[in-house]
């Protein structure tokens, strides 16, 4: 067989069995996400980035339209600009949701692979958690799926999309409240994994988690101390580098 046809046949056996048989292996382990990655095949119909199920009302997808327009404005001016241009699927069921987003008790989620799509439910569309999902989003767009995947710990990324999560659940004085004037905080730099942080323990210790990252990034932000780590992380350094731990 001689060499072009062998770099032919090569390609045939990709499209034929290595990705039929990566994207069946993939869905197994994340059917949302593999579900998300693959919403242009699906019956949902499609206005600009916005993802939903045909029988939605009208006035509830330009309600979610407005929120992403807004939502989008507040993380630009929290960035200097916004980077990103994640998909979105509004999912006005619980079946939609389970299907593209979540089994748990989430009100919105952004799935990190191939570019971000973020996913709603009926309890997701809200500015605040809109916002906090573009941000996650946008964080992702400046450091990329390796980066993102393998030095950002949990407690640190969602500390930074709180930044421009206002609900009054995780404000100052609530966590001033709950943590006895700051005294009992939860040690969050600890928590490394999504499931250290948001599994282990009750729903209100998982929100005192939220609000204590909050708390921890706040403290520490600076515009320019977050375009240095930044730098730093696709530099190659990591995290505990870049952030100075």
């Amino acid at each position: 067989m001689t060499k072009p046809k062998k770099i032919i046949w090569r390609i045939v056996l990709v499209f034929l069995i290595v990705i039929p048989v990566s994207t069946f292996a993939h869905f197994i382990f994340f059917p949302q996400q593999t579900r998300s990655i693959l919403i242009d095949y699906s019956n949902f119909k499609k206005d600009g980035r916005l993802y939903f199920n045909s029988n939605t009302p009208e006035n509830k997808v330009d309600t979610v339209k407005l929120l992403i327009a807004l939502a989008s404005d507040r993380v630009a001016e929290f960035w200097g600009q916004k980077t990103c241009n994640p998909k979105f699927i509004y999912c006005e069921s619980e079946g939609d949701f389970k299907k593209y987003g979540s089994p748990y008790k989430v009100p919105a989620l952004t799935h990190i692979k191939l570019g971000s799509c973020i996913v709603v439910s009926n309890q997701g569309i809200d500015l605040d958690i809109i916002a906090h999902e573009i941000s996650h989003a946008e964080f992702y767009e400046r450091i990329g799926f390796y980066n993102w995947s393998c030095k950002i710990p949990r407690w640190f990324d969602e500390g930074l999309a709180m930044q421009n999560d206002y609900r009054n659940y995780y404000s100052e004085d609530t966590l001033k409240l709950k943590s006895d004037n700051y005294k009992n905080l939860p040690d969050v730099k600890k928590l490394r994994s999504g499931k250290q942080f948001n599994e282990d323990g009750s729903q209100e210790q998982i929100m005192l988690n939220y609000m204590a990252a909050k708390h921890e990034v706040k403290n520490w932000y600076t515009k320019e101390k977050l375009d240095q780590l930044i730098k730093d992380i696709n530099s190659g350094k990591t995290f505990e580098e870049a952030f100075g731990l």
